[in-house]
C-alpha cells in the first residue's frame, strides 16, 4: 500500500512539472500555488478512492490517474515532434507553438482512449474441426461487459444491434457480465436492454471475477431473469451437435477441474469450452476440446499493460491453435473499471464453426 502511495506522489509530481512547464507562472506566489493545488487535489481523488478500495470510489480515483498519465504520454510525443522539429528540420523553437501542439496531442491521446473504448468492432475467426457437424456454426462471442456506471444502456443496446446483425445461431457472454455488484444495473433498468439480447440456440454465460466479488448470487439471477443461461461448470447442447461447457471463474471456491466437465463428451461431436480466464490454458492442452473462448485480460486495455501482460499471461490477445484446440482470448467489449483503451478496442468476434469432413 505504501508502495502504491509513493507512486501516486511520483504521478503528481510529473503533472505539475508538466503542467508548470505548459503555463509558465512568472510569480512565486502562483508557482507555490501551481504546485500545492495539484497535490492537493491528487490526493483528494486518492483519499476518495482508498475510501472504497478497489470498488466505485477507488475507480473514480483511477480515471484521475489515467488522465494524469496520458499527460505524460502527451508530453513525451511532443517532446519527440519538437525534436525533429528543431534538430532535423531545423527550423526554430518556438515555445508558444509547442504548448499549443502538447494541448493538441493531449486532447488526441484522450478523445482516441474514448473512441476506442465506446465504438465497438466485429472481428471473425473460422475454425475447422474433423468431427462432424452437419451444418456451420456461427456463434457471437461477448466478454467482460463490465455493466455499471461507465457502461450502460447505450453500450447494451448497440451490443444487441451488432450482433442481431451477424446473426448468429448461439450468443456466449465469457464472464465479468457486471462490475461488482448489480447496483447500477437495478438502477438504470439495464434489464429491459440486456433481455433484447437473443439467438436461435440461446444465449449463455460464465461468470468472471467481478460477478464473483460477493454479489454472484444476485448477479446470476439477474443475467438469466433477462433470458441468459448462467452455464457455470455445467454443459448443454446445441442443436444436439455441439457440446457448450462452461466453467465458473478461478476466483470460485468450488471451480473444478476441465477434466471434471468432461463425461458429456462424445468422440464425434465438437466441443466448445467457455471460461471467463485463459489462466489454465497450459492445463488444457490434450483434452477433446475444439474451441476455447474465454476473455479477462481486456488485452491489456491501456498501453503500457497491452505489452507488460504478454509477461504474465499464456495468452493476452487473439487466436492460437495449439494441439488441436483452437484458443481465443478477446479484449472484450466492456472497460471495466475506467472508460478508456489505448492499444485495444472494444469488440464482439462472430467464430464460425465448421466441420471439415
Amino acid at each position: 500500500m505504501w508502495l502504491f502511495i509513493f507512486l501516486t506522489q511520483l504521478l503528481a509530481m510529473m503533472s505539475s512539472m508538466i503542467l508548470y512547464w505548459f503555463i509558465k507562472p512568472t510569480q512565486r506566489l502562483a508557482k507555490v500555488s501551481l504546485v500545492l493545488s495539484i497535490f492537493i487535489i491528487n490526493n483528494a481523488f486518492l483519499i476518495y478512492g482508498l475510501s472504497e478500495f478497489w470498488y466505485e470510489r477507488f475507480h473514480v480515483y483511477l480515471v484521475a490517474s489515467i488522465l494524469q498519465g496520458f499527460m505524460f504520454y502527451a508530453g513525451l510525443i511532443t517532446a519527440v515532434i519538437s525534436l525533429v522539429y528543431v534538430y532535423i528540420f531545423k527550423q526554430k523553437y518556438h515555445p508558444i507553438l509547442t504548448r499549443a501542439v502538447a494541448a493538441m496531442v493531449y486532447v488526441a491521446i484522450v478523445s482516441l482512449a474514448l473512441f476506442n473504448a465506446y465504438s465497438p468492432v466485429v472481428h471473425r475467426l473460422n475454425v475447422t474441426t474433423d468431427k462432424l457437424l452437419n451444418k456451420p456454426l456461427q456463434i457471437a462471442l461477448v466478454s467482460d461487459t463490465h455493466l455499471g456506471r461507465w457502461f450502460g444502456n447505450r453500450q447494451i443496446d448497440k451490443m444487441v444491434q451488432l450482433i442481431d446483425a451477424q446473426s448468429p445461431d448461439v450468443v456466449v457472454i465469457a464472464g465479468d457480465v457486471m462490475n461488482d455488484s448489480t447496483a447500477a444495473y437495478d438502477k438504470t433498468n439495464m434489464h429491459e436492454h440486456l433481455s433484447k439480447l437473443r439467438a436461435p440456440l440461446g444465449v449463455y454465460a460464465t461468470l468472471g471475477n467481478h460477478d464473483y466479488s460477493g454479489n454472484q448470487v444476485a448477479i446470476a439471477k439477474a443475467v438469466e431473469k433477462a433470458g441468459i443461461q448462467v452455464i457455470d461448470n455445467k454443459s448443454v447442447w446445441l442443436d444436439d451437435s455441439v457440446l457448450l461447457i462452461g466453467r465458473s471463474d478461478v476466483t470460485d471456491p468450488a471451480r473444478p477441474a476441465a477434466e471434471d466437465l468432461l463425461s458429456e463428451v462424445k468422440a464425434d461431436k465438437p466441443v466448445v469450452f467457455l471460461e471467463h480466464s485463459p489462466a489454465d490454458l497450459e492445463q488444457m492442452k490434450g483434452l477433446p476440446i475444439d474451441l476455447h473462448l474465454s476473455g479477462h485480460t481486456h488485452g491489456g486495455q491501456i498501453f503500457p499493460l497491452t505489452i507488460l501482460l504478454k509477461w504474465f499471461t499464456p495468452l493476452v490477445y487473439g487466436a492460437k491453435k495449439v494441439e488441436g484446440t483452437q484458443f481465443l482470448v478477446t479484449s472484450g467489449y466492456g472497460i471495466g473499471a475506467v472508460p478508456f483503451r489505448l492499444g485495444t478496442r472494444s469488440e464482439i468476434w462472430l467464430i464460425t464453426l465448421q466441420s471439415a469432413q
